[in-house]
């Protein structure tokens, strides 16, 4: 028997984006070849990176 991977945890999450924004990360979705869900993901983490380096900085 094949042992599974474990997967990352996932939460439904429901999101309303501005269509001109939508249409860009669906292009450069598209031209990566990724996922939109990938690349979103990838955009709230280096938010929450630039966050918490910025909060270091001020302590």
């Amino acid at each position: 028997m094949k042992s599974k991977k474990a997967e990352p945890t996932r939460k439904l999450f429901g999101l309303r984006l501005d269509k001109a924004l939508m249409a860009e990360i669906q292009h450069v979705s598209i031209d990566e070849d990724r996922y939109v869900n990938e690349l979103v993901e990838e955009g709230l983490r280096d938010l929450l990176k630039k966050h918490r380096e910025k909060r270091k900085g001020v302590r």
